[in-house]
């Protein structure tokens, strides 16, 4: 059986990651995993029975040079100690540490998936990724548009594995009432959420709206919140790392409809399946997005869903079938599809069965894993 190396760059969060790495482990891989720091993702991982080394490799800034040259040397003694046969990097920070490390050597094989591309927005970091792409055995785009992207820059070989989750976990007979009745709705009443982590960045491409496009959601529900008495809005998550103060900044631009009681900052939440029980209609405006796991949730518990149309989305949501695609940042658009979704229940019911059927063919974990474990073959082939 393959020995595995797990290196992902997120300590909490990161259920895609949890899930794929369980399942191998069910399947009698040898599993080790690498996270940055204490949190839910050692937690439930460990639980598991799945041994977790804490390496503090998160983080960019000069000041703390001597922190990332210890993890530097801790990541690689661990990699080149001779157990693995491959290592599979999840997130920039962990594939650019692990290409350096790696550099020129065939054992062991190194996979590096990427989640998102955020990162090429960054002139460095993007020429960085270019400089080290090369020591990749293969590289894994969490979905179609990665994939092309990298294949595009130069990667020797590419594929695509979807982060799949373990989709019984989610019921679409999981009563919508424990949810409502905390708000007051009506049956009448159409619920609309945006469920995504809240991402600050300095980078210049997000500076007017951020990653996951709070800003335009809170636009388009300004306008709809005037043409429709119908409509509750609900943003779930809350800043992933930082401050506080890009929250903030959101709840201002809500201000008049959270003082109209239309609007609602719900914060990290441990019961989704209840909250996505409980909505009608579920967006993603995100700038950009791999395929989404709200987006896969959503269409379990057969709920329409409107996303960008930019990355792994497209993967994600059928237009016009399992729900809607909007350009990305276009308030109006994301508006207009709101809209036509909440004046037609049928529709929204047909598109909600369609998403499940569709997410179940694509997003189920044992078909991620099944996936993986063919790149794996592959990469020890080359």
């Amino acid at each position: 059986m393959i020995r595995l190396l797990q290196v992902c760059g997120s300590a909490d969060g990161a259920s895609w990651f949890v899930d794929q790495v369980t399942e191998l482990a069910r399947r009698g891989y040898h599993i080790d995993v690498v996270v940055p720091g204490e949190g839910s993702v050692k937690q439930r991982l460990t639980e598991s029975g799945i041994s977790v080394h804490i390496i503090p490799f998160r983080g960019y800034h000069p000041r703390e040079w001597r922190r990332h040259v210890r993890a530097f040397r801790d990541l690689r003694t661990l990699m080149r100690d001779g157990s693995w046969d491959i290592v599979h990097a999840h997130l920039f920070k962990s594939f650019i540490l692990a290409r350096m490390i790696l550099r020129g050597r065939r054992s062991p094989r190194l996979v590096t998936q990427v989640a998102g591309t955020v990162h090429l927005q960054s002139r460095p970091l993007a020429a960085i990724d270019r400089a080290t792409l090369r020591w990749d055995t293969i590289l894994v785009g969490s979905c179609t548009e990665f994939a092309d992207t990298y294949a595009k820059r130069g990667s020797r070989h590419t594929a695509v594995s979807f982060y799949g989750c373990h989709t019984e976990r989610f019921e679409p007979a999981t009563p919508a009432d424990t949810f409502r009745d905390q708000y007051g709705m009506t049956p009448t009443d159409v619920a609309v959420g945006l469920v995504a982590h809240m991402y600050p960045t300095r980078l210049k491409s997000f500076r007017e709206v951020g990653v996951k496009g709070h800003e335009v959601f809170i636009d388009a529900a300004l306008a709809l919140a005037q043409q429709d008495a119908r409509l509750q809005f609900f943003v779930v998550g809350d800043e992933f790392v930082g401050d506080g103060s890009y929250r903030r900044e959101l709840e201002q631009r809500a201000e008049p409809l959270i003082r109209g009681g239309r609007m609602h900052f719900l914060g990290h939440r441990t019961d989704m399946p209840d909250v996505i029980a409980g909505l009608d209609i579920l967006v993603n405006p995100s700038l950009s997005e791999s395929a989404s796991y709200t987006m896969v949730e959503a269409s379990l518990m057969c709920r329409p869903v409107i996303g960008s149309r930019v990355g792994g989305l497209p993967d994600t949501i059928i237009d016009g079938r399992t729900g809607l695609l909007v350009p990305p940042g276009d308030q109006g658009a994301l508006a207009h599809a709101v809209r036509h979704l909440a004046d037609d229940p049928e529709l929204r019911r047909r598109m909600g069965q369609a998403g499940r059927t569709h997410v179940l063919e694509m997003f189920d974990i044992t078909k991620t894993v099944s996936t993986l474990e063919a790149i794996y073959l592959k990469a020890m082939d080359l």
